[in-house]
């Protein structure tokens, strides 16, 4: 039974020994990917490290620092370095901080529409929200963009009622004036998709404001697909309202 008991214990420490040395050999003593999962499956073979979990994510060190200039509680400063600060001290609170190899920053890009956009204040980056169409960015004295001049309006184009063979009715519904007054507005179609006022058929009405208009399209081709769409012109341009189509009897 000794015999026995010690033989087996000498494999044990035998296999520990191998598993300790397949664990470390990887990470250690060669340049290739390791994978990190449940499956078995390879690592991606342009990633050094590839943590691959359907239920888990990535827990990255949680650190205590001390200001976005400190190194402390590391050695010094390394660029790259990334990590979540639990702390609130001096000009860091928790969240997630990465270091430029001066200081640390905080690596924050994010926006609610589509149009925003994100300018470096000295020390964070600022969201700037979506301008309207027809304004521009322009940068004032202290250095931070800001949207400026008369915007387009905003409408949208109602749906063709009342089609016939040669004639429907549509219209437009103008719910922002934009920066200046209306000085044109009406509906423009054609058989190609958006119409546009220089090469479309149009109704034309003049001196506009907020509210509901209609328009009647006469001139039509039997059985033919039209596309709609309504316009409102001010100082800073032409806008137009989402397209519509339909199809005469």
């Amino acid at each position: 039974m000794y015999i026995i008991i010690k033989s087996a214990m000498k494999n044990l420490f035998k296999d520990l020994s191998l598993v300790i040395i397949i664990m470390v050999v990887p990470f250690a003593g060669f340049s290739q990917s390791v994978g990190i999962n449940t499956t078995g499956a390879a690592p991606n073979a342009s990633a050094g490290l590839d943590v691959d979990f359907s239920n888990k994510g990535l827990l990255i060190p949680r650190i205590a620092l001390t200001g976005t200039t400190s190194f402390a509680p590391l050695a010094s400063h390394v660029a790259g370095m990334l990590l979540f600060n639990t702390a609130v001290a001096g000009d860091v609170t928790p969240g997630f901080y990465q270091d430029d190899g001066a200081k640390w920053k905080v690596p924050t890009f994010s926006a609610n529409a589509a149009g925003d956009m994100q300018y470096w204040y000295g020390s964070t980056w600022v969201n700037i929200p979506a301008g309207q169409p027809g304004q521009y960015l322009q940068i004032n004295g202290s250095g931070v963009p800001a949207w400026i001049g008369v915007a387009m309006a905003t409408l949208t184009t109602t749906a063709a009622t009342s089609i016939t063979a040669t004639t429907a009715i549509s219209g437009g519904n103008i719910t922002n004036i934009g920066g200046s007054s209306i000085t044109v507005f009406g509906i423009c179609w054609s058989t190609a998709p958006n119409p546009t006022t220089a090469l479309s058929t149009k109704t034309i009405y003049v001196a506009g404001g907020l509210g509901i208009f209609t328009s009647n399209l006469t001139g039509l081709t039997t059985g033919t697909v039209y596309y709609v769409r309504a316009y409102a012109t001010n100082l800073a341009g032409t806008a137009y309202g989402n397209q519509i189509s339909f199809t005469t009897l």
